[in-house]
């Protein structure tokens, strides 16, 4: 997939389908103040996939200083809604530089970098994303040479969703919560897909465009996504509809596949029949016999049942053998926040743990 020839030309046909033109968006930044800026077009309108009520979103990479707090600016012209947002220059080489080296760490230092990601920078992982594909107003794609950085980061977060999904759509199948089962494993679909679209170099991480974006990439021309994975999740979509136990648990089996696919092109075959967890440490202020609100280290409250949490099996495999009281326990504890099935708990080697201790210096 050539990302260069396809941002371009999709900035240019919005662009046309709107009556206006690149030296628009460059005045309504001169006009801002920003005369010193490289002016971005981003968001849908270079992914191909705006609509007659998208936003114009622009970014301004300045030299100016920027508040870390900096705001959007909205500014409405000729009938065109536009977004205008300031980067400093520092800022984005800085953001640029941790996530090449944030992209060489094992999958779960990829998780946990990214999850702090915006505590420590400047630029927001949204934009980052955003900036990667963007299209500046002489017609240029400047920044997708960071492409390669972001995708291995990009496709970890979908990846540990669809782990996450994976194991609660199996919890709920064992705990004899049907919708639950499948709402988990449209869940898991969803992410699934959206895994394989970052690992093809396609990232965006709004939700509201992963099946429209997964329509268009199984088009001749695009080849983005995995072709075994193409086939499997495509049909696999097509069933989750069935509101019946037995499509339920045909899906969830099939997840197994899905996951070792994922894996092998992930770079970690060996977490894709791993279950790692992590308890969540909290303080606990009983409402009556049966609930509590729960205050966690992130200082969220959560309201959860006071029974005591079972244990969590060593693997995937193992969960076929829970019984149902066991299963609700832990799904009643991940619910509620207490427990993670997060792949960011799976061991890893001292020298990928330095690497992401590098990002901080």
């Amino acid at each position: 997939m050539n990302y260069t020839d396809f941002v371009t030309a999709n900035a240019d046909a919005f662009l046309r389908s709107r009556s206006i033109g690149f030296d628009m968006l460059a005045t309504l930044a001169r006009e801002q103040g920003f005369d010193d800026a490289q002016v971005l077009l981003t968001s849908s309108p270079v992914h191909g996939i705006a609509t007659a009520t998208s936003d114009i979103d622009l970014i301004c990479v300045t030299p100016q200083a920027v508040s870390k707090g900096q705001m959007a600016t909205q500014i409405h012209r000729d009938g065109q809604h536009c977004e205008i947002l300031p980067i400093g220059t520092d800022d984005l080489d800085r953001a640029f530089a941790d996530l090449a080296l944030l992209s060489r760490c094992a999958l779960p230092q990829r998780l946990a970098g990214y999850q702090r990601w915006d505590s420590g920078h400047a630029v927001r992982k949204k934009y980052l994303e955003r900036i990667v594909y963007a299209v500046a107003t002489d017609g240029k794609a400047y920044h997708l040479a960071h492409l390669g950085a972001l995708v291995p980061v990009a496709a970890a977060q979908e990846y540990d969703a669809f782990h996450q999904s994976r194991v609660c759509a199996a919890l709920a199948q064992r705990a004899g919560e049907p919708d639950a089962a499948r709402g988990y494993l449209i869940n898991a679909c969803l992410s699934a897909m959206a895994a394989a679209l970052s690992l093809g170099g396609w990232v965006l991480s709004n939700k509201k465009w992963t099946l429209r974006r997964w329509r268009e990439a199984a088009g001749p021309h695009m080849r983005v996504v995995d072709a075994w994975l193409q086939e499997r999740l495509t049909a696999m979509w097509s069933s989750v509809g069935e509101p019946s136990c037995a499509a339920s648990a045909r899906g969830i089996a099939a997840l197994d596949e899905v996951d070792r696919r994922l894996g092998v092109l992930m770079g970690a075959p060996s977490l894709s029949n791993a279950m790692p967890h992590t308890d969540a440490p909290c303080t606990q202020a009983a409402l009556d016999k049966r609930s509590a609100f729960l205050i966690g280290n992130d200082g969220r409250a959560r309201l959860a049942a006071t029974t005591e949490a079972q244990a969590a099996p060593a693997d995937l495999a193992s969960l076929a053998t829970l019984s149902a009281a066991h299963a609700a326990s832990l799904l009643r504890s991940a619910r509620s926040g207490t427990l993670s099935f997060s792949l960011m708990a799976a061991s890893s080697c001292a020298e990928e743990k330095e690497d992401v201790h590098a990002l901080a210096d």
